[in-house]
C-alpha cells in the first residue's frame, strides 16, 4: 500500500539553492570564468550591414544569390523548421521497453528544495510512487542538502531522488548510499551518471544544449534572420554557460546577419535585484538591440515593466528558456513573445522510472537518450493561456497510463 510522509526540516531562505534549480541546474565553478564584462557576438556581417546606407544597398544589389543563401537562405529555412517541429506538445514518454515484471513495494526519498519548482516535481513523484503502490518520504531542503541526503540514508530508504545538485555538494552521502545499494536519480544538473555518482539524470547538458538551440532558432525565424539579440545570463552556473555556447553555435550557423551579446551578470546582481536595471542599461547604450534572451525564468522578473516605463519595451521582444507562471501571463498580455517549457512533472516519472528498472534487476539503457527532456515553444496567448492553471506543462498528456503501461500496473 502507497504512503507518504513529509519531513520538513532545514526549511532556510533560498540563496545559491534556488538559482541552481530555476537554472536547470548545478553550478561549477571550475566550468566557466566569465565575469561580468563578458560578451561574445556574431558580428562581422552585422558591422558589414550597419556600416553605412549606401554600402548596405551594395550589399543587398551585389551577388543577390549569395546574400540570401548567408541571411535568408539556408540558415532562415534551417532555423524555421526547428521553430515548425517544436510547436506541438510532445505527446510520447521517452522510455518504450516495458518492465519485465512488476516490482515490488520499494520507499523513495525526494529530497524536495523551497522552490515552486521541486513542489511541481513533488506532484510528480506523488502519482509515480502511488502507481507503482510504493512509500514516498518526502525530506524538504532549502540550502544544506547534504543534511537533507543523511537523513534519508539513515531511514533506510531504497532510493533517493534529487534535482539541481551538483554531486560536489553531497559527495559523501553518495558514497554512503552506493556503498548501501541505494540508488541516487538526479535531473537538472550538468554531471552525467557515474560509479560513485548520481545513477540516472536527465535535463542535464545535452538538454540544455537543445533548449539554447531551441531559441535562438525561434529567435531567428521570427527576425526573418536579421536579429540582434543580447543574452542575459549568468554564465558562472555551467548549465548556464553551456546554454549560451549552444545559441552562439546557432547564430554562426544559420544566421551571420545577427549580432548575438551576452549581458553576463552574477548571482550577487540577482539576489539584489538588479537585473532589470542592468537590461535597461544595456538597452539603453545600444537601441538596436530588438530581442532579449532570458537565460532561465529567474531573470525575467521586473524586466519588461521596467523597459515600458522607460519606454523601451516597444520593438523589443523578451523571450527565455523554461518559463514560470507569471510569464505565461506575460505572454498572454503581450509583454513577453516566446518561451521554451519544461516539464518538470514528467523528470519525477521519469526518475521513478529509472528505480523501477533497477528493482527488477533491468539495465536502463535508454538513459541517456531520455536526459533530453521534451519541449516545445510557447509562442502565443493562446497556447500559454490554457497552461496557467498548472504553472505550466507538466507532460504529454497521458503520461501517467503510458508509464503505467510500461511498468504493468
Amino acid at each position: 500500500m502507497n504512503k507518504m510522509t513529509r519531513a520538513k526540516k532545514w526549511f532556510a531562505a533560498p540563496l545559491v539553492g534556488a538559482l541552481v534549480l530555476a537554472a536547470c541546474g548545478g553550478s561549477d565553478d571550475d566550468a566557466t570564468d566569465s565575469g561580468a564584462e563578458t560578451t561574445v557576438e556574431a558580428e562581422p556581417e552585422a558591422d558589414a550591414v550597419t556600416e553605412g546606407e549606401e554600402p548596405e544597398a551594395e550589399a543587398v544589389t551585389e551577388g543577390e544569390e549569395p546574400e540570401a543563401e548567408a541571411g535568408g537562405g539556408d540558415g532562415l529555412a534551417a532555423a524555421q523548421a526547428v521553430v515548425e517541429a517544436n510547436l506541438v506538445p510532445p505527446t510520447a514518454i521517452g522510455p518504450t521497453i516495458p518492465l519485465d515484471s512488476i516490482p515490488e513495494e520499494k520507499t523513495v526519498a525526494w529530497l524536495e528544495c523551497s522552490l515552486p519548482s521541486c513542489a511541481a516535481i513533488g506532484i510528480g513523484f506523488e502519482k509515480a510512487t502511488a502507481a507503482l503502490g510504493w512509500n514516498l518520504e518526502v525530506i524538504s531542503w532549502s540550502t544544506d542538502a547534504a543534511a537533507a541526503f543523511q537523513q534519508a540514508i539513515d531511514q533506510g530508504v531504497d532510493y533517493v531522488a534529487i534535482t539541481g545538485t551538483q554531486p560536489a555538494l553531497i559527495q559523501d552521502q553518495l558514497d554512503q548510499a552506493n556503498a548501501a545499494g541505494i540508488l541516487t536519480m538526479s535531473c537538472f544538473d550538468a554531471a552525467e551518471p557515474s560509479p560513485d555518482g548520481f545513477a540516472m539524470q536527465c535535463g542535464d547538458a545535452s538538454s540544455v544544449e537543445v533548449a539554447g538551440e531551441l531559441i535562438s532558432n525561434a529567435i531567428i525565424a521570427d527576425s526573418g534572420g536579421t536579429a540582434n539579440t543580447m543574452m542575459v545570463n549568468i554564465p558562472d552556473f555551467a548549465v548556464l554557460a553551456i546554454e549560451r555556447d549552444a545559441s552562439q553555435a546557432t547564430y554562426d550557423a544559420n544566421c551571420p546577419d545577427c549580432t548575438f551579446t551576452e549581458l553576463a551578470l552574477t548571482l550577487d546582481q540577482l539576489l539584489a535585484g538588479e537585473v532589470p536595471g542592468a537590461i535597461l542599461s544595456a538597452v539603453q547604450a545600444d537601441p538596436e538591440i530588438d530581442y532579449i534572451h532570458m537565460a532561465f525564468d529567474g531573470l525575467a522578473g521586473g524586466v519588461s515593466a521596467t523597459l515600458a516605463d522607460a519606454e523601451l519595451l516597444e520593438g523589443r521582444k523578451l523571450v527565455g528558456v523554461d518559463y514560470n507562471g507569471q510569464i505565461l501571463q506575460e505572454i498572454v498580455d503581450g509583454t513577453m513573445e516566446f518561451w521554451t517549457t519544461n516539464p518538470k512533472e514528467y523528470s519525477a516519472w521519469l526518475m521513478v522510472d529509472a528505480m523501477a528498472r533497477d528493482a527488477v534487476g533491468m539495465e536502463n539503457t535508454e538513459e541517456r537518450a531520455n536526459a533530453i527532456l521534451p519541449t516545445f515553444l510557447v509562442n502565443s496567448p493562446e497556447v500559454a493561456e490554457p497552461l496557467i492553471p498548472t504553472d505550466g506543462w507538466t507532460g504529454p498528456d497521458d503520461q501517467d497510463a503510458q508509464f503505467a503501461a510500461l511498468w504493468g500496473v
